[in-house]
């Protein structure tokens, strides 16, 4: 099957590479089933501003909530950028060394379709790239099906209307791998794209790694629950549930020492998933990728540091006493009322996460994904009269007498 997804990829990447926008087109509709108007293809801002004018007088309670999101993500990502500082260490002769950081150009943001629509998604890519600075954001989202709504370009009016409160200004109805590969190859050129997707956009972010940046390669989504015998059973097991619902391959494990608990957890697993509307993609996630696991504290973290799970909730009486041994999770829900639910729908911090163990090199999404760093280096003649005699000697040393040649120059004082 990988390599099944891999062949296909890189054959709709070179197709779009080849051929553009017209093979986005052609992708689009055998796996959409939508005919897209190259001529009307990006959404205006009339469709934008209808959709949230829509919300606001049909749902005004929904559009409330979609604000409140995007004001804890936008004041979490500017304290984010608060903390990211430049750096000016001054040298002997009054030159210095430093080092700033830059935004990105343009970036491109992935919002997933297919079992469902997330603005969440919408609003926790478009605002770190905004606060970082970047100059042009292109927000790319799979079709619908069957398009019902005319003028929605087959988009769920929630995102338009998510799009138009960001003031994203570039929305395009497509998505999949040939959407990540117009982002890269395209007329945007993006340079970096971020945003989580199915096993398709995972591989197509894979293969684009050189030709323009990724976030992560996010793999199936996942939540690792510590609890003790203060913890009550009818949360952790909607704490379980709220991960499994996302996809068949979501993985939802629980860890306690206490067996009474796990008894109690997996009661009222069984009878909420036969109560779900989303019992068929629960049952199958949970047979797959569930797990009710007796260990004590010490397993219980070895587990976690080992597995570095996507979200670590720690539903235990005193979580601080476990958080210093707990480091490579790629975000944690502190105390039994932190449920993960709260971070994907915007207490602050970023709800695309590093997965696939990848959270013990990698971090969360946020402000500095769409930065980068520039060296800065200011030589008075005196710090480079200084440094030419030792610099010479290592170029030499190295093999390399132009570099050193290059510095000597510099200690020449003009007469």
């Amino acid at each position: 099957m990988e390599e099944d997804t891999r062949k296909a990829v890189a054959a709709i990447l070179g197709d779009v590479r080849q051929r553009g926008l017209p093979a986005v087109l052609d992708w689009t509709e055998r796996f959409d089933g939508v005919r897209l108007d190259p001529a009307t293809l990006r959404i205006p801002a009339s469709a934008l501003e209808a959709a949230r004018a829509d919300l606001d007088r049909d749902q005004p309670d929904l559009m409330a909530a979609l604000r409140e999101m995007i004001a804890n993500v936008r004041r979490f990502a500017e304290g984010q950028r608060t903390c990211l500082q430049d750096l000016s260490l001054a040298l002997p002769g009054g030159g210095t060394v430093g080092e700033r950081w830059c935004a990105l150009q343009a970036a491109g943001v992935y919002i997933p379709g297919g079992r469902a629509f997330y603005p969440s998604t919408l609003a926790m890519t478009v605002i770190p790239a905004q606060v970082a600075g970047v100059a042009r954001i292109v927000g790319v989202t799979p079709p619908k099906p069957q398009p019902t709504l005319p003028g929605a370009w087959g988009v769920d009016p929630l995102v338009l209307a998510c799009a138009a409160e960001l003031g994203l200004t570039e929305l395009y109805p497509f998505g999949g791998a040939q959407a990540l590969g117009w982002l890269a190859y395209g007329e945007p050129a993006v340079d970096l794209v971020a945003g989580p997707g199915n096993r398709f956009v995972a591989e197509a972010k894979r293969q684009l790694i050189g030709t323009c940046g990724i976030d992560a390669l996010a793999g199936p989504t996942e939540v690792l629950v510590i609890a003790d015998a203060s913890a009550d059973p009818a949360w952790l097991a909607e704490d379980l549930l709220a991960q499994a619902e996302h996809d068949p391959d979501a993985a939802a494990v629980l860890v306690s020492a206490d067996r009474a608990l796990l008894a109690a957890v997996d009661a009222e697993l069984q009878s909420r998933v036969a109560a779900s509307p989303r019992r068929a993609i629960l049952e199958q996630s949970l047979a797959a990728h569930g797990r009710l696991v007796c260990a004590e504290r010490d397993i219980a973290i070895a587990l976690a540091q080992a597995w570095a799970p996507e979200h670590l909730e720690l539903a235990v009486a005193d979580p601080d006493a476990w958080l210093p041994f707990l480091t490579t999770a790629g975000a944690v829900f502190i105390g039994a009322p932190s449920a993960e639910a709260f971070g994907d729908y915007g207490a602050g911090p970023n709800h695309v996460l590093p997965t696939d163990r990848s959270a013990r090199y990698t971090s969360p999404l946020g402000v500095a994904t769409f930065l980068k760093r520039q060296s800065l280096l200011r030589l008075s003649p005196t710090d480079a009269a200084a440094m030419a005699p030792w610099v010479q000697r290592l170029a030499e040393a190295e093999g390399l007498p132009h570099h050193g040649r290059s510095a000597a120059l510099r200690a020449r004082r003009p007469s």
